[in-house]
């Protein structure tokens, strides 16, 4: 570890002597960084992934010659809260040249884009480019081949008949599973498949109302609207010829796809078609360079890119392997992240059929549609990209976050009030998108259990997220200074968490608030009291409200939060070996799960760490973890950036960045860890560790170089608090340079 007094004179000579200045920087080339394929895939298991922010596909070409796409959307959310792909499509091209010896697939992440290029044995080529359109709902294959070709488009759609999930499948409708009634799949339906190939899935049913009437929160329908009733979502499909004998040179083919309300499926056809005729009229290669554009800005206003500082192969390999793992994931951050719902942990927008190689439950045979822990969320992993997403800027990728709680915050007050009789709100760990808890882990069967208390007790207290996410929203405005979304938009969320905290706790003997019942996380949940991440998010958020006071202008509450404040009690600690560490709360109980409860002032909450008061503690708790776990969701990489420990960190960065799903050819399609493939907590949290080695940024204090290997030289972009950009490079030679420091120009 290096030393703290170290990090501070840096720092120092950076701010106050060593800026200097040079001419903006060129962009970033990423080229090196793409994944290109010589041969044909042999199945889904061997896409590679595409998506505007909302739409996507898993693109591939099979050894037939057939280029197949499974088309997505982050919110086409099933009757019974599945989430579902939009369909599956082939095109195949006659003569058949895709399936030539000479092939080449590759994914252009500079571009957001897939090229192909095929020769067969009689000469003939093609090349064919895929794109996600960055400013529309549809996707774009335009190709051409040195020879007249017909097209061949078929709809491989499979839910063509309705039936009710069995077995081992009901894992992918996790939040209905033991329901008192089946659980439906219902069948989609084709309305064209001629010129065009039209195809819709409408909700008919809805399990939103027996949610509501299960939590005892049935008079709500009052308020809300059910999210998920006449709910469609289907495509569009045209080229210049479905099926013809009819051949040219060059085509076009264009994807749109909608989801709408409606109880009359011929709207949302309508609709669909206008969208379609409206996308599709535009040039494609005028859309294609407005796509560019988008890709271009956004690579620009980031990138950290590792090279070597020594000779070793070692050093080289390990280096080229975090670096386009950090690129590849950020991608795929970019692919799902503008949508109507958050990025799901488990799978995103990319999952395909399931085969052994997942290597959980037995779980084989089930189609595109499943997801091990289904299609709910859970604040622990769901949080997860978001972190990276500061450093880097992409604060547009945020915003469906924060939308899906601040959406739901009149169902959590509702919800408080009914069941406590207090004010505030509060969310559960396992939350459906309308802001319920899923229905079994909260319970079937509620005779001997009081509403507000779950059946499952893994999450039965575990109320600490909406702790966590005022956080990041206190996070997200330092970083961008924008006042106006801070007040309007987050400060309400954040203000009926402390309210409810301020309501919902008795003070024992010394005044304290008294956290119980409560629980760590999953890790320990029988009984405990003062659960460190509680008592180090009330902690951070309530010092930020003070700091805050004036923005906030609201002085009944501000006295609130404050009294709040002056009754918390000190972060539990404990002593080991005669050293006193941080403790994950008191009467712990045993231990139920692997989380790192007692890790939780270091991150998310920055209480402990290099720069800050008591980071022995943290080390001492750091070192006697009780697992060493440190993939999938596990933060460990960015624990140890926090504490400035070099070697743990880099450790663990590289063997995440460099450890992928072995049954999936892309190589960031990482998993499935504890959850599903492509794991999205993976290369997250390995980003979140990267730039935290890097720079740590807090308001009136940037630590640099915290955690960075003196072998890794770095090229970078990044952004820190105060809406700052900063621009530079580390060389152990010459230390850090700072090239450019810029504020923000969006905010």
């Amino acid at each position: 570890m290096r030393k703290e007094n170290l990090v501070g004179e840096l720092c120092v000579a950076i701010v106050v002597l060593g800026i200097f200045f040079r001419p903006c920087m060129a962009q970033v080339k990423l080229a090196p960084y793409n994944v290109a394929w010589a041969s044909q895939s042999s199945g889904p298991s061997g896409s590679m992934p595409i998506g505007n922010g909302d739409i996507g596909a898993n693109v591939w070409v099979d050894s037939s010659g057939q280029l197949q796409l499974y088309i997505s959307k982050t919110d086409a959310f099933s009757e019974i809260g599945r989430l579902l792909k939009i369909g599956k499509i082939s095109i195949s091209t006659s003569p058949s040249i895709l399936d030539g010896a000479t092939f080449s697939q590759t994914l252009d992440i500079q571009t957001g884009s897939i090229i192909i290029n095929a020769t067969n044995s009689k000469k003939q080529s093609i090349s064919i480019t895929i794109f996600a359109d960055a400013n529309n709902p549809a996707i774009t294959i335009t190709g051409k081949a040195s020879t007249n070709v017909a097209l061949t488009i078929k709809n491989l759609m499979w839910r063509n008949k309705m039936d009710t999930l069995q077995g081992g499948e009901k894992r992918s409708a996790y939040g209905m599973m033991g329901a008192p009634f089946p659980l439906l799949r219902e069948r989609d339906t084709i309305l064209e498949n001629g010129n065009k190939l039209i195809w819709v899935h409408q909700n008919k049913s809805s399990i939103w109302q027996s949610t509501l009437d299960n939590q005892n929160l049935s008079k709500f329908n009052e308020i809300g609207k059910d999210p998920l009733l006449y709910q469609n979502f289907g495509a569009v499909v045209s080229a210049n010829e479905i099926v013809s004998s009819k051949s040219n040179k060059e085509f076009e083919i264009n994807i749109t796809v909608l989801k709408k309300q409606t109880a009359n499926i011929l709207e949302w056809k309508q609709a669909a078609l206008a969208l379609h005729k409206k996308t599709s009229d535009r040039p494609a290669s005028q859309r294609f360079n407005a796509h560019k554009n988008w890709w271009a800005k956004f690579w620009n206003a980031h990138y950290m890119i590792v090279t070597p500082g020594d000779i070793s192969l070692q050093t080289k390999n390990e280096t080229f392997a975090i670096t386009q793992g950090y690129q590849l994931q950020r991608y795929m951050n970019a692919c799902a992240g503008r949508g109507g719902l958050p990025i799901k942990f488990n799978g995103s927008i990319f999952t395909v059929d399931v085969d052994e190689s997942m290597g959980k439950r037995n779980l084989t045979g089930y189609d595109a549609d499943f997801r091990d822990w289904g299609a709910n969320y859970w604040f622990q992993n769901t949080r997860l990209p978001y972190y990276s997403m500061l450093y880097s800027g992409d604060f547009e990728l945020i915003k469906p976050l924060f939308k899906m709680y601040t959406d739901a915050l009149p169902l959590a007050k509702y919800r408080t009030q009914k069941y406590f009789k207090h004010e505030g709100a509060y969310f559960p760990e396992t939350m459906t998108p309308w802001g319920t808890y899923t229905n079994d882990n909260y319970g079937w069967d509620r005779k001997k259990l009081a509403d507000g208390v779950s059946e499952n007790m893994y999450i039965r207290y575990l109320w600490e997220g909406s702790l966590e996410l005022s956080k990041l929203m206190i996070d997200y405005y330092e970083f961008t200074n924008n006042k106006t979304t801070f007040v309007k938009e987050h400060l309400p969320f954040i203000k009926e968490t402390v309210l409810f905290y301020n309501a919902h706790y008795k003070k024992d003997s010394t005044n304290h608030i008294n956290i119980q019942p409560a629980q760590a996380l999953e890790s320990y949940f029988e009984g405990v009291i003062n659960p460190l991440p509680e008592i180090a998010g009330l902690t951070t958020v309530l010092e930020k409200i003070t700091a805050y006071k004036n923005i906030i202008d609201d002085p009944g509450f501000i006295k609130k939060a404050q009294a709040l404040y002056s009754k918390l009690p000190p972060l539990p600690t404990q002593t080991i070996k005669g050293q006193t560490a941080l403790a994950a709360g008191y009467n712990l109980g045993p231990r139920t799960n692997v989380e790192k409860p007692e890790l939780y002032a270091v991150f998310p909450y920055r209480l402990r760490g290099v720069g800050k008061p008591k980071i022995e503690e943290a080390i001492t708790a750091w070192n006697h973890k009780a697992n060493n776990d440190f993939s999938g969701w596990q933060q460990d990489p960015i624990f140890a950036a926090y504490l400035g420990l070099t070697d743990e960190a880099k450790k663990m960065v590289v063997h995440n960045f460099t450890t992928k799903h072995i049954g999936s050819r892309f190589p960031a399609f990482w998993g499935p860890n504890y959850d599903w493939v492509p794991d999205q907590d993976h290369g997250t949290v390995n980003m979140r560790a990267l730039q935290n080695m890097l720079v740590q940024s807090e308001i009136n204090q940037t630590q640099w170089l915290a955690a960075w290997p003196k072998n890794w030289n770095l090229d970078f972009k990044i952004h820190i608090q105060n809406k700052k950009i900063v621009t530079g490079k580390y060389t152990a030679q010459k230390g850090i340079s700072i090239i450019q420091t810029l504020n923000n120009p969006h905010f």
